[in-house]
C-alpha cells in the first residue's frame, strides 16, 4: 500500500491472535482485474464472448426471459439496459473498464441467430481479493436440450479464466430451486459448502409479487489464498456451532475427491 493511503496503526492492537494457524502478509495495493477472455466456440452453434455495448439491449432481454425472478431485487439493475455502461465491464472500452468496472459479463451468441442463449455475471470485490460469480443462466428456449446439455459440459472450462483476476477468493449463490447448479459448483468444480441462507434475497413470483428465496452459498480458493485463511483451531466457537462445522467439514470432503483444484 502507499504512503498516503496506510493509516499509522501502531497504537492499535487486534482483538487476539488468530494466525497461528495460517500464513499473514503485509497489506499491499490490491485489485481485481478482469481478463480478456478469448471468444470461444462451444460448440451446437454457441459462441462466447465478453459483453459488447452493441448487446446491451439484447442482454437485458435475455435477463427478462431467463432470470425474472430478480425483479423488485437488488440486482434488478441487470434487466435494465440503461444500467450497464456505468456497470458493466464492456469489451469497447476494456483497457479501462477490465480495472473499474464492478462487474463482468460473458455472454452466448448463437452464430446462427444472434440471439443470446446463456450469460454470467459476475461481481468483484477488490480489497478482499474476492470474486461473486453472482448469476448464470441459460436461454429457457435450450436450457434442456443437447444446446443446454452442451453449455454446462463446458462450465468448467468456461470458468478456467477466474485465476487470471489476481483473486484469492471466490464465492457463489445458488437458488435452492435449481440443483443443477448446486451440482455442477460442487461435483465438477470443487467448491465447498458455506450454508443455506434463508430468506436471503428477494426473488418475484409473477405480476407485481415478490416473497424472501433461500439461496445455497459456496467458497472456493485460488491463487494460494488459501494458506492465508485462518483455521478452526484459531477460531472459539459455540459447541453447536462446532458440531455444524464438522459436520460440513465431513460434508465438503465429497466434493474434493472429484473436483478441480484451484490452489
Amino acid at each position: 500500500m502507499d504512503k498516503k493511503n496506510k493509516i499509522d496503526m501502531s497504537k492499535y492492537k487486534p482483538f487476539g491472535e488468530m494466525t497461528s494457524s495460517c500464513k499473514s502478509r503485509e497489506i499491499r495495493e490490491k485489485r481485481i482485474v478482469w481478463p480478456d477472455v478469448a471468444k470461444k466456440d462451444l460448440g451446437s452453434g454457441v459462441v462466447s464472448r465478453i459483453i459488447e455495448k452493441k448487446d446491451i439491449e439484447n442482454v437485458a432481454e435475455f435477463w427478462r426471459e431467463s432470470y425474472p425472478e430478480i425483479y423488485g431485487s437488488q440486482h434488478e439493475w441487470l434487466l435494465r439496459p440503461e444500467e450497464y455502461e456505468s456497470r458493466v465491464a464492456l469489451k469497447d472500452n476494456w483497457k479501462e473498464d477490465s480495472k473499474s468496472k464492478i462487474y463482468f459479463m460473458l455472454i452466448g451468441e448463437s452464430k446462427k441467430t444472434g440471439k443470446i442463449m446463456f450469460a454470467t455475471m459476475v461481481t468483484k470485490y477488490d480489497h478482499n481479493l474476492q470474486i461473486e460469480l453472482s448469476f448464470f443462466a441459460i436461454h429457457p428456449d435450450v436450457r434442456k436440450g443437447k444446446g443446454g446439455f452442451d453449455v454446462w459440459k463446458e462450465m468448467t472450462e468456461f470458468y478456467k479464466w477466474m485465476e487470471s483476476t489476481g483473486a484469492e477468493y471466490a464465492t457463489i449463490f445458488l437458488e435452492t430451486w435449481h440443483n443443477i447448479t448446486q451440482y455442477i459448483w460442487f461435483k465438477r468444480m470443487g467448491f465447498k459448502i458455506a450454508g443455506i441462507f434463508p430468506g436471503n434475497y428477494t426473488r418475484w413470483c409473477g405480476d407485481q409479487n415478490e416473497y424472501r428465496g433461500c439461496t445455497v452459498h459456496m467458497y472456493g480458493f485460488m491463487n494460494n489464498g488459501e494458506s492465508y485463511a485462518n483455521r478452526s483451531e484459531d477460531w472459539k466457537l459455540l459447541p453447536e456451532v462446532k458440531e455444524l462445522w464438522n459436520m460440513m467439514e465431513k460434508i465438503n470432503a465429497k466434493s474434493e475427491n472429484i473436483a478441480i483444484k484451484y490452489s
